[in-house]
C-alpha cells in the first residue's frame, strides 16, 4: 500500500475511534481514549519519520509548500501533544476532560482535511509510485512492529 493510501486508512480508523470516544458512555470513554491515544502518537511518529521528514528534503526545490509543511506539521503536533498531557491529568468523568478531547478531535479533523485536500495531492507530484510504495511499506512495518510490543 502506498504512503498516501496508508495515511488515509489511518485517518479513517482515527475518525472511527474518536467517534466512539466522543459518543461513548461516561464509563467507557476513558478506556476508549487509552486505546486511541497511543495510536495517535504512533501515527504522528510514523508520518514524520517516513513521509514529512524525507519529503522536506525532496520537495524543497519542487514545491515550496511541501518544503515548509514539516515545520507546520511539527507545530500542530506540539499543540496536540500539549493537549494530550492536559487530558492525562484529568478524570474522564469530568466535562473538562471531554472539552480537551474535543479540542484534540477538532485539531486533528482540521489536520486531516489539510493533508487529504492539499498535501497528499502535492506529494503525488513530488514522489513517484515507487517512492510512495516504499514509504507506505515502511510505515506498515513500523506500525506492525510497534503494535506487537504493546
Amino acid at each position: 500500500m502506498d504512503a498516501i493510501a496508508f495515511l488515509k486508512q489511518e485517518h479513517q480508523k482515527a475518525k472511527a475511534a474518536f467517534a466512539q470516544v466522543l459518543h461513548g458512555s461516561t464509563q467507557d470513554r476513558g478506556r476508549l481514549w487509552k486505546e486511541l491515544k497511543p495510536e495517535l502518537v504512533l501515527h504522528e511518529q510514523i508520518e514524520e519519520t517516513y513521509v514529512y521528514e524525507p519529503l522536506s528534503r525532496d520537495a524543497v526545490s519542487k514545491d515550496a509548500k511541501l518544503g515548509e509543511w514539516e515545520q507546520h506539521h511539527h507545530q500542530e503536533v506540539q499543540k496536540v501533544e500539549g493537549l494530550l498531557k492536559e487530558i492525562d491529568k484529568l478524570d474522564p468523568q469530568e466535562s473538562s476532560w471531554m472539552s480537551k478531547v474535543k479540542e484534540v478531535h477538532s485539531s486533528l479533523e482540521h489536520h486531516i482535511m489539510e493533508e487529504e485536500q492539499d498535501i497528499f495531492p502535492r506529494i503525488g507530484k513530488v514522489w513517484d509510485a515507487s517512492r510512495l510504495e516504499d514509504s507506505g511499506a515502511k510505515m506498515e512495518e513500523a506500525k506492525s512492529k510497534t503494535m506487537q510490543h504493546t
